[in-house]
């Protein structure tokens, strides 16, 4: 049976690399973000910004002229760089609790009451309140503070899902077989747990990848940045102005455009749901592939 999940979400995350490394380098993509603030139409009138798709705009332009298609390709880079960092931090330290966990009853408790401290309520709730902290607000180095709660938020739930498989994997019978036949510890986890493991953590990576983005998107909405300065506007007070490019940061007018200028959202919106998609789908072709190659390995034994 053709896996056409798996190659079709290759598909759809090879494009997604390829505007993240060649993107700002295509001919139609306006690499400097160039504002425009009035165009003049062949009958003589004036259009002012954000500008509905036409020529040299395909998907619209936002609030200050910039071309959306142009943003959300340059901002990839910025968006996927975002959510890998998150993982690779949240992973990090993760696998060695699960692992600790496994072995100690001590940190398998400490593992539960993190995950319970943190699932009572949405990961939103949670990260809207740390990045909201004066100590973080005001920080020069908010952007690195912004990833590690994102990471460190949920690090106990990945390490309780990860010590549950662990779990699970010690009641197949060859675990016993293995035990019996005098398999020391590292032998046992290096030989026995690890096969099993493995296919299930990267499967659990990629399904994370678009839960990541997903939160981005929401804190997105509620005017949360990863990155931000603080400058002075006309009346002499301090504003608090974006400095990102990631994809959330379009969703800052979402609640004005939804109802004038859809075209900004949904542009967004699009993006994010389809990389989303892609994650999941890619995910869901590698459980069926490692099924697969599982039910395969079996047959020959």
């Amino acid at each position: 049976m053709k896996n056409w999940k798996l190659w079709i979400s290759s598909l759809f995350l090879l494009i997604l690399l390829f505007f993240v490394f060649a993107g700002p380098s295509l001919p139609f993509v306006d690499s400097d973000l160039k504002e425009t603030g009035v165009i003049k139409t062949e009958k003589g009138s004036f259009l002012l910004p954000p500008f509905a798709p036409r020529e040299g705009y395909p998907l619209g332009s936002n609030h200050k002229g910039v071309d959306i298609l142009s943003l959300i390709i340059m901002g990839a880079k910025e968006t996927l760089t975002i959510v890998v960092l998150v993982i690779v931090i949240r992973y990090v330290l993760a696998i060695p609790l699960a692992i600790g966990g496994f072995y100690s009853k001590l940190l398998e408790k400490i593992l539960q009451g993190w995950q319970q401290l943190f699932s009572f309520m949405p990961p939103i709730f949670f990260v809207t309140f740390f990045v909201t902290l004066p100590l973080i607000f005001f920080s020069k180095d908010r952007g690195l503070w912004v990833i590690l709660i994102l990471a460190v938020l949920e690090t106990g739930r990945v390490a309780e899902i990860i010590l549950q498989n662990m779990k699970e994997t010690k009641k197949r019978p060859y675990i016993e077989a293995g035990i019996v036949a005098g398999g020391t510890p590292f032998r046992m986890f290096k030989n026995y747990y690890m096969p099993v493991v493995i296919p299930h953590l990267i499967i659990l990576i990629i399904n994370d990848l678009g839960r990541v983005l997903f939160l981005l998107a929401q804190l997105g909405i509620v005017h949360v940045y990863v990155t931000h300065k603080f400058i002075t506007n006309e009346w002499g007070a301090y504003e608090v102005v974006n400095t990102s490019l990631a994809w959330p940061t379009m969703f800052s007018t979402i609640t004005a455009d939804i109802f004038t200028y859809q075209w900004i959202p949904f542009s967004v919106i699009a993006a994010i749901a389809v990389t989303i998609y892609s994650f999941n789908m890619f995910a869901d072709g590698l459980q069926k592939f490692f099924e697969l190659k599982y039910r395969t390995s079996r047959a020959d034994l």
